[in-house]
């Protein structure tokens, strides 16, 4: 599958038609568009996602309510209520058959307060799709279904959308329209990881159903049933109570995880920008290098301290036992005037001889009339067993005491070893914390930054709020889920005695044993998953990078780490201070062994006899790909790219082109120029740009 065109009316940068069509040969399979920034090259990216998402990538600086879709010029002539159209039209190939793909969108100036006018769209966006067999155009089907002919019934609301997302899944398209800003951003690039893992396996919907059932918000399919479970008492009653309370905590701590991620975001993206600045302002190189390292190290040390902490935490709360420890002498001697002989058999209860007895038949077979030996051999044995003795229970019990008191004399030690840890490294941090002021107020006489550094602490430190503040409700929400599901259990059993609740009951456990189902084949698919990728992300670090010393490793964080064979006699140390540039090559690393992961797995699935995912052959459109990264760098990515994906196209920068190598992959006509108008804010685009 291949784009062999896109079409641009009035869109953005682009006034009137500006039309660019893609190299499908299968050797030069790389169409370049150059240009210098602000030029008009992030437009076309944009018009990709817009004509096939209606989404626009926003950074840092661009928030999408700020991103007009029609050209400022086409503007500029519009008159009160005039109306203008933006269209983005995008035609994929495969084989001998074409899709083309146009969306519309329809724009007026309306009144805005005093006299003023601003543009706004005027309605929904048009999305249509014609099919082309053979060179033979089809009807235009809109998204909605119309205009289907004969088959209506194939084509209902929506239709046009979904044959995209079939062909180009959505939840993919950062990995196959790479943004460069984006990726250089290693929080934004996490947030893409899990998601497209769990794409590839082709386990979204099943996480979706098993949403559906129990772990998601809201009205779930066993909240739902529970419900509608009848039952009396003041037990019942309780439980129904605290089931209630749980699901409205559970629904808050949701609520604020979600507040405080939002905060984070925002607080990270100040402090992001902040870092930036001070980067751009400081003198002293060397310094600022040294200041990282203290930052990440009193970071990793504060990570250290907190888990000391939680270890402690953990030893007392898991050691109840240690708080009865006056108590155990006073129980042994009570349980010493217990007999203890033994004179039960271990798992026969009263029950089972009242069982018996009933039945008239012992196990050996023999029949138990009132007069037989071995009916009064039950009856005796029947006044030795629990509840009527208890000789057995309190044995085991005894014994039970004497590990308690072996457990409860290790832990003092074990908790002394813990807060000798946690002072330890308390008296590190403050070290290092006094040599990074030190440092800091050094580098801010240097540069004459101080305020900036100033607002640069706040972002930090309110990063840092926002996060602690999540974990504490994620901890808050895990225990609240897990005490609910206890309550839930206890719930099932009282409504099992209500023979009301019987077909109730039956959907629950049907539903329970679909969910259980469910997260057996989650689990089976997502494992080795994690190997697998880092063998691939192995392999293209070393192809693209050439480093010895160091690789890549996709961690369970879900974040893509850099380490050192060996530094210093350290093994496997890793690399605390990557720079834009290094940050950028190594999601591409990532980026591209997703979509090798994705083939294995598409390829694995068609072996199998399963429907393939459709994701076999997916083409690699790049956003300034390159521009944080060295020459060297930009050489050994750049010639590795055609391998990656059957068509390559690239928006690019002058400078990254002369470093590329990319020459011997590009056919003449398929390497354009943006060139911005003198005296205007259009853009234009003309072939032959490499020259």
């Amino acid at each position: 599958m291949k784009f062999e065109s896109i079409k641009l009316h009035n869109f953005m940068r682009y006034k009137g038609e500006t039309e660019i069509r893609f190299s499908c040969n299968n050797t030069k399979n790389v169409t370049v568009v150059l240009g210098d920034n602000a030029f008009g090259k992030t437009t076309l990216a944009q018009a990709f996602r817009w004509g096939l998402f209606e989404e626009l990538n926003t950074t840092n600086y661009t928030k999408k309510k700020d991103i007009v879709l029609l050209n400022n010029e086409i503007i500029a002539t519009m008159s009160p209520e005039s109306r203008q159209a933006v269209s983005v039209e995008i035609v994929i190939r495969d084989g001998n058959t074409q899709w083309k793909f146009t969306r519309t969108a329809y724009f007026k100036l309306k009144p805005s307060g005093d006299r003023n006018l601003a543009i706004a769209q005027d309605g929904e966006s048009k999305l249509t799709m014609i099919i082309i067999q053979d060179g033979i155009p089809g009807k235009v089907i809109n998204n909605n279904g119309a205009n289907a002919g004969a088959d209506e019934k194939k084509y209902k609301q929506g239709c046009v959308q979904e044959t995209i997302e079939n062909m180009l899944p959505r939840s993919l398209s950062s990995y196959f329209f790479f943004d460069g800003e984006r990726w250089g951003d290693a929080k934004a690039a996490k947030s893409e990881v899990k998601g497209s893992i769990n794409t590839i396996l082709g386990v979204t919907g099943l996480i979706e159903m098993m949403k559906h059932i129990k772990d998601g918000q809201g009205k779930t399919v066993l909240k739902t049933l529970r419900e509608r479970i009848k039952g009396s008492g003041d037990e019942y009653d309780r439980l129904q109570a605290e089931i209630k309370a749980l699901d409205d905590s559970i629904d808050q701590y949701e609520r604020l995880i979600k507040d405080e991620e939002d905060a984070l975001e925002t607080s990270q993206r100040e402090r992001d920008k902040l870092a930036k600045d001070l980067n751009d302002n400081r003198q002293v190189e060397e310094d600022q290098k040294k200041f990282s390292i203290l930052e990440k190290d009193i970071s990793n040390m504060e990570e250290d301290r907190e888990n000391y902490y939680a270890d402690v935490v953990k030893l007392f709360s898991s050691s109840a036992r240690f708080f009865a420890g006056e108590m155990l002498p006073q129980v042994d001697a009570l349980l010493s005037k217990v007999d203890l002989e033994g004179k039960d058999i271990p798992g026969v209860t009263v029950d089972t001889v009242d069982y018996l007895i009933h039945l008239g038949k012992c196990l050996c077979g023999r029949d138990l009339s009132e007069d037989s030996e071995a009916y009064k051999n039950l009856l005796q044995l029947r006044k030795v067993i629990p509840p009527e003795m208890i000789g057995g229970a309190a044995g085991k019990f005894r014994d039970l005491l004497c590990d308690w008191k072996y457990n409860a004399q290790s832990l003092i030690s074990d908790v002394e070893d813990k807060a000798e840890d946690f002072d330890s490294i308390q008296d590190r941090i403050y070290e290092k914390a006094d040599e990074k002021d030190a440092l800091e107020k050094k580098m801010d006489r240097k540069a004459n930054i101080a305020a900036l550094r100033r607002n640069y602490n706040i972002w930090v430190k309110l990063c840092r709020d926002h996060e602690q503040k999540r974990n504490e409700h994620i901890a808050h929400l895990e225990y609240a889920k897990e005490n609910r599901d206890s309550k839930n259990q206890q719930l099932d059993v009282l409504s099992r005695q209500n023979e009301a609740n019987e077909s109730v009951n039956r959907a629950i456990a049907y539903a329970e044993a679909v969910y259980a189902m469910a997260d057996r084949q989650l689990k089976k698919k997502q494992s080795g998953v994690f190997e697998q990728l880092n063998e691939i992300i192995a392999e293209n670090f070393d192809k693209m990078f050439n480093d010895g010393e160091k690789y890549a490793k996709l961690e369970d964080d879900y974040r893509i780490h850099v380490y050192y064979h060996s530094v210093g006699g350290s093994m496997d140390y890793e690399e605390q201070n990557l720079s834009n540039g290094e940050a950028t090559a190594i999601n591409f690393v990532y980026i591209v062994s997703v979509l090798e992961l994705a083939r294995r797995k598409a390829a694995e699935e068609a072996d199998e006899g399963e429907m393939a995912s459709g994701i076999i052959n997916l083409p690699l459109v790049l956003d300034g790909p390159f521009s944080t990264l060295s020459n060297e760098n930009t050489s050994l990515v750049a010639k590795k790219l055609p391998e990656f994906a059957e068509q390559v196209i690239i928006f690019m920068l002058d400078k990254d082109w002369a470093s590329s190598g990319l020459e011997e992959f590009v056919l003449p006509e398929y390497c354009y120029r943006v060139n911005k108008e003198e005296k205007a804010n259009s853009s234009t685009i003309e072939r032959g740009g490499s020259e």
